[in-house]
């Protein structure tokens, strides 16, 4: 590529573009969001993708507007994609990362920074690079990323948590649907719980290979990462016995005529960059919640704490002590032995994840769906969810600016 003009705000520009994007990419006083990307890029990379936007546009529409030549330009582009710093807009994309099914014109993005280029570069860069996105989520990352609605990730209640007729209503929740339409699976290392381990040298004992499940053409070899539907089938089971949280990716599945499940995340609440970044950002929300949320019946509870234990977002806790019925020392004037309460549910906390409700061996827990006033309504492409969340920005935005003529 003919080397571009060096511009001293070429990394300033590319900075603003990725906070344009309704995920958000921050501008902080220190300027550390500048240092990730000079760690992940080269000058020629972030002066191309400073000029790009959410709108896709062909390599030579790019080209011609940037006054470059239209095969270096797509080179630079395409060297990008696998670095998630340009997304590709094809016909027959049917997940992130995955390469495109159908023929059609090939149209370049600018990708957003989490989710998006930050995991690419986690798997590939050191303790520098993940404690540099720490500090950008503690200098105000963290809020512009996690905080807007809806959030960047959306929970999926675990199998066997929500009555038939729920899933009817949204298909994008059947996990065991898109089990059946493929017979290939990618399943990937958690590149959360990989920076946890470059930053402290050790993360939890859940399993590292956890996340993705997208599903791959049938003759996709099978591998370390790629595995059969059985095998598939059973680590998600394992996880969700073990309290994994699913985090599903938004967009589902493009070109199909409704939408699907494609793919999760499977996060545990110490690793997990999400709730890990909620809490480093002081922020209430971190995943957008379901539209369920678990409800705990006093009866058959037993006060086991099993589902305290399993809670992820700390919503559930014990309840006031009780007394037992028969304590024949109380009429002496002793006191009697306090048995532990009765869990209940801090319903403003739940995420709606059923983690809790598979755990319980009482069959005390239901998951119960929100009000109609509550209803998420999920997207069914990544513009749909891009839409929202800039509408919601721009609410926000008026809202303060209200309070403020008050």
């Amino acid at each position: 590529m003919n080397t571009p003009v060096r511009h001293d705000d070429a990394y300033e520009r590319l900075a603003d573009a990725l906070d344009a994007l309704p995920h958000g990419f921050a501008r902080t006083a220190s300027g550390v969001e500048i240092k990730l990307i000079k760690m992940a890029f080269t000058e020629e990379e972030v002066w191309l993708a400073g000029q790009l936007t959410r709108f896709p546009e062909t390599a030579a529409a790019i080209a011609k507007r940037v006054g470059r030549d239209e095969a270096e330009v797509t080179a630079t582009l395409e060297s990008l994609i696998p670095r998630r710093l340009v997304r590709v807009d094809w016909p027959g994309m049917t997940a992130p990362g995955l390469a495109p099914t159908l023929a059609g014109v090939k149209r370049y993005r600018l990708g957003p920074f989490l989710v998006g280029w930050y995991e690419a570069n986690m798997r590939l860069l050191d303790r520098e690079f993940a404690q540099l996105f720490e500090q950008f989520v503690v200098e105000g990352g963290g809020e512009r990323i996690f905080a807007p609605r809806p959030g960047v990730l959306g929970v999926v209640p675990v199998r066997g948590s929500l009555k038939p007729e729920y899933i009817e209503r949204e298909p994008h929740l059947d996990i065991d649907a898109h089990f059946q339409r493929h017979e290939r699976f990618l399943v990937v290392p958690c590149v959360c719980k990989r920076e946890i381990e470059v930053l402290h040298g050790e993360s939890c004992r859940k399993p590292m290979k956890r996340c993705g499940f997208v599903g791959l053409p049938p003759q996709t070899p099978l591998g370390e990462t790629v595995l059969d539907r059985e095998e598939a089938s059973t680590l998600l089971t394992r996880l969700e016995e073990m309290g994994h949280v699913h985090l599903a990716f938004y967009g589902f599945t493009m070109s199909a005529e409704s939408p699907q499940f494609v793919g999760t995340c499977n996060c545990c609440s110490c690793c997990c960059g999400i709730f890990h970044g909620q809490k480093l950002a002081g922020v209430p929300e971190g995943a957008q919640k379901s539209n369920y949320r678990a409800v705990i019946d006093p009866e058959p509870c037993t006060a086991c704490g099993a589902c305290i234990q399993r809670c992820p977002v700390d919503a559930i806790s014990e309840g006031p002590k009780r007394v037992p019925w028969a304590v024949p020392s109380v009429s002496a004037g002793t006191t009697p032995e306090l048995l532990p309460g009765k869990s209940v549910v801090d319903r403003d906390k739940c995420i709606g994840c059923g983690v809790c409700m598979i755990g319980c061996t009482e069959d005390a827990i239901v998951m119960e769906p929100v009000s109609v006033e509550e209803w998420f309504h999920v997207p069914s492409s990544m513009a749909e969810w891009e839409d929202m969340r800039l509408q919601n920005l721009a609410a926000g935005k008026q809202r303060a600016a209200r309070q403020l003529e008050s």
